[in-house]
């Protein structure tokens, strides 16, 4: 049996986490939302740790808590696309606005399997000459960012359909 002092002790070995709220759609079921847990310092660069983060991370599972306060361990797989608030993303180096900056974020359509639409701009971060939306799309990340005014979308490249460029 474990003790009440075995999980105090636990508990202070525990790496302080910041709750955010998320929309977040798998497959096969509706979206909704929940919390995700982002920490304080992120590894790579100032500030708190992105939600991009979290899902360009190593691990197989993210961690999420329901609207009820159901801890649940998500696949990443079958996560379809992640909805967050625009300042949850913002800053660092490489960021989407620096790239706007330089003229390399492009309006696009994205058709996922399930008939979503997203609606926004990409920022391709590749190297010059393979900068292309096609060279953007065919890149190794398993999510990539569609940005608009009111969200920053992470979508699964294994659900989108279709992309129309829209300048």
């Amino acid at each position: 049996m474990t003790s009440t002092s075995e999980y105090a002790a636990a508990d202070s070995y525990r790496i302080p986490k910041d709750e955010v709220r998320v929309e977040i759609a798998l497959q096969g079921g509706e979206p909704e939302e929940v919390s995700v847990f982002l920490s304080p310092r992120a590894a790579l660069h100032p500030g708190r740790e992105r939600p991009s983060e979290l899902l360009s991370g190593d691990e197989l599972f993210l961690t999420v808590k329901s609207s009820d306060g159901a801890v649940r361990f998500i696949n990443k797989d079958a996560i379809v696309w992640m909805s967050v608030a625009p300042e949850l993303e913002i800053g660092g180096p490489g960021s989407f606005q620096a790239e706007l900056e330089k003229g390399r974020c492009r309006p696009i359509d994205v058709q996922l399997d399930d008939g979503r639409l997203f609606v926004g701009e990409v920022a391709i971060m590749l190297p010059e000459g393979n900068c292309r939306v096609g060279d953007f799309l065919n890149s190794a990340a398993r999510f990539f960012e569609v940005r608009n005014e009111r969200a920053v979308h992470f979508v699964n490249r294994d659900h989108v359909v279709m992309v129309k460029l829209t300048e």
